[in-house]
This record gives structure tokens, C-alpha cells and sequence, in this order.
């Protein structure tokens, strides 16, 4: 169920396939966010150089690097505070190796809008969304 947004901010998806890329980035924005888009990790870090996001759903399978690169990477620039990876591996042993690279969440793909919600509603405690 999408209700009108009890918080707003700025969104980074970064996603390899654009048609997917876009049908969340339009999902994320009904829910009330600016949200970026991203179909590669080298246009990620860019991005992310450039505006200060507060979260980020990141694919685990992407062109130039994994996802899971591309974690570690933003950990060390301290940005976006959350992250969240968007895959389609789901054993513990994938969940697993997405905690290990610095995701604090793992939601399968496709993921339905209850997730999106649920995972959004779960951070916007811990940030300044």
C-alpha cells in the first residue's frame, strides 16, 4: 500500500538494468523521495561525490564491479549511512557476504512495495531522513 510520505530524502539506486532502475526509482519518488539513479558503481561514486544521500539500495550484479564491491567502497567514504543490496541471492550464505561488505539490510529482487516500505520505515529512525 503506498500512502503519502511521513518522511522525505534523498535515494541513490543503483541498478544495471535501467527498466528496473527506473520502475523503483518512480516506486521510490510516489513515496515522497528524491531519488538517483545509478547503472553502474563508477557512476554511483560519482553521484555520490556529488550529493549527500541517506540511503542506498545497491544491485549485487553490475557491470563494472559487484555490488559488493561497491559496499566496501562507500563504507569507506563514510556514505550514504545505509545501505541496502538488491539481489537475487538469498541464502544465509549470500546474506551473509552482504553483512560482510557493509549492507545493513538485503531485500530479494523483485522486492514489493511492503518491503520498500518496511526497510525505509526500519532506517528513517537512525537517519535524518
Amino acid at each position: 500500500m503506498i500512502d503519502s510520505p511521513s518522511t522525505s530524502g534523498e535515494l541513490l539506486v543503483v541498478e544495471a538494468h535501467a527498466d528496473t532502475a527506473e520502475s523503483l526509482q518512480l516506486l521510490l519518488e510516489t513515496l515522497g523521495y528524491v531519488v538517483h539513479v545509478a547503472l553502474d558503481a563508477a557512476t554511483a561514486l560519482v553521484l555520490v561525490d556529488r550529493f549527500t544521500f541517506d540511503l542506498a539500495f545497491v544491485a549485487i550484479g553490475l557491470p563494472d564491479v559487484d555490488g559488493y564491491t561497491l559496499a566496501r567502497r562507500l563504507r569507506a567514504l563514510g556514505r550514504p549511512r545505509i545501505l541496502v543490496a538488491l539481489t537475487g541471492y538469498g541464502h544465509d550464505a549470500d546474506r551473509q557476504r552482504a553483512t560482510d561488505a557493509g549492507f545493513d539490510d538485503h531485500l530479494l529482487k523483485p522486492a514489493t512495495v511492503e518491503q520498500l516500505e518496511t526497510v525505509l520505515a526500519r532506517f528513517v529512525s537512525r537517519t535524518s531522513m
